[in-house]
């Protein structure tokens, strides 16, 4: 077994069986070299804003496509409201072309290149599809990412070491709009993000997938129209958490 440091490269269990890599597996946080981050970025996670004032963030995850993201811009731009596109790289490469009037008004995240379970992957392929995504996002929109969504919302060590060294902030969230759960009740979707949301809510929902998925960008006019009943402000996820945007 190689030792490192004087330790050995994988931690083990009870019963003695090697299981955990100490450096460069899906679980490991830390280098084999050094602890900090060559960014020295501060490699937090983010699920909500510690507000109490009625500010929310909408984010869509995994597009754009062209059947569904113009729907959600122009649902956006009917109530002057912004939010925060998480973007897969590959998705981006192929149609970037439909965020061409939203940069400056939104807000876009990487969110890995081909939407792999990034905690299951090495540090060498975390970075990797965080860096090809940041690369697709410069390249479409001419702009630098400064935030990160894992994949399904899993995060391992690797990941989050990943996201540290490439100067993005880790956001998951608070909320979901539970499209398939609504399905066959789409009306009990609003109510349900009506009644629950609070000050500071990240709310996940999507601009391109499953079907179900329509559920909530059917409805995404009629949910707004209500949050904003309720005195609820959309803005960015940076904006509400009052992170540095580039």
């Amino acid at each position: 077994m190689t030792l490192l440091g004087g330790q050995e490269s994988y931690a083990r269990t009870a019963g003695g069986a090697a299981s955990i890599q100490y450096y460069g597996g899906p679980e490991s946080a830390v280098h084999e070299d050094h602890w900090i981050p060559p960014a020295a970025h501060d490699g937090r996670v983010i699920w909500s804003a510690p507000t109490t004032a009625r500010r929310i963030a909408l984010t869509f995850d995994d597009g754009p496509s062209p059947d569904w993201t113009p729907r959600v811009l122009d649902t956006l731009a009917r109530h002057e409201a912004q939010a925060t596109f998480f973007c897969q790289g590959d998705n981006i490469e192929r149609y970037g072309r439909l965020h061409k009037d939203s940069v400056g008004i939104h807000e876009f995240g990487n969110h890995g290149y081909d939407h792999p379970d990034m905690s299951k992957m090495a540090l060498d392929e975390c970075l990797a599809q965080l860096r090809r995504t940041t690369v697709a996002i410069r390249g479409a929109l001419s702009v630098e990412p400064t935030l990160f969504r894992p994949p399904y919302g899993h995060l391992g060590g690797a990941a989050m070491l990943a996201a540290s060294e490439s100067g993005l902030t880790t956001v998951v969230w608070s909320m979901q709009m539970l499209e398939s759960t609504y399905e066959e009740n789409p009306r009990a979707l609003v109510d349900f993000l009506v009644g629950l949301v609070t000050p500071g809510a990240i709310i996940l929902a999507h601009d391109t997938g499953s079907s179900d998925r329509l559920v909530a960008i059917d409805r995404l006019d009629r949910i707004i129209r209500r949050l904003r009943g309720e005195g609820y402000e959309f803005t960015t996820v940076s904006d509400l958490c009052g992170l540095p945007a580039r």
